[in-house]
């Protein structure tokens, strides 16, 4: 495998994304049932680790820069969910995507998955 910035190897030796002052990890976890690939994904902040379960790719299989770009669309819901919560005190409706302290992170972290969102998307950076 072959990665491009932003993309490092991870003291996991996994694929990984620096967000702040955390690590997102991601490798090829199993295949399932259906045809797609489920993903091993860690996030490592520096007092607490976070598996994070059930990313699944699309049907084709994809790769982890894919499987790195839905996580990071996934985080970036689940953040506007719960900012969108604090602002009005309706239910947001991807709150639920992670556990509460991961989307709590990511919510702090919003503005960095973006910008890794828009830097990532659309270049090919990890040829495996």
């Amino acid at each position: 495998m072959t990665l491009q910035s932003p993309f490092e190897i991870s003291s996991r030796l996994m694929a990984a994304l620096r967000v702040g002052d955390a690590y997102l990890s991601l490798g090829y976890g199993k295949a399932t049932d259906d045809g797609r690939m489920e993903y091993e994904v860690w996030l490592d902040l520096p007092d607490r680790v976070f598996r994070i379960h059930g990313l699944r790719s699309g049907v084709r299989r994809c790769g982890i820069q894919e499987g790195f770009e839905s996580l990071l669309c996934f985080l970036g819901a689940a953040a506007e969910s719960l900012q969108y919560e604090r602002r009005t005190g309706r239910t947001g409706e991807n709150t639920s995507l992670f556990a509460m302290d991961v989307v709590e992170w990511a919510s702090t972290q919003s503005e960095a998955i973006s910008a890794l969102i828009c830097e990532i998307e659309g270049r090919e950076l990890i040829s495996e």
